[in-house]
């Protein structure tokens, strides 16, 4: 999990990034190209079974 400031830093970057950046500057085209956004973990709901829940469901 991200700690608030790792998140307020992505903020700001995201928030710099958009920010009035030319697309034929060199800079903005570096940053396109190496600066991809990482990818969203899948949700960990999915992982788990039905009959975890189920048994969770029964034995509360």
């Amino acid at each position: 999990m991200s700690t608030r400031r790792e998140q307020a830093a992505q903020r700001r970057g995201e928030r710099e990034r958009s920010v009035g950046l030319e697309s034929e500057d060199d800079a903005a085209r570096w940053l396109a190209e190496n600066d991809a956004p990482k990818p969203v973990p899948p949700p960990k709901s999915p992982l788990k079974s039905k009959a975890l829940h189920r048994w969770r469901q029964r034995s509360s």
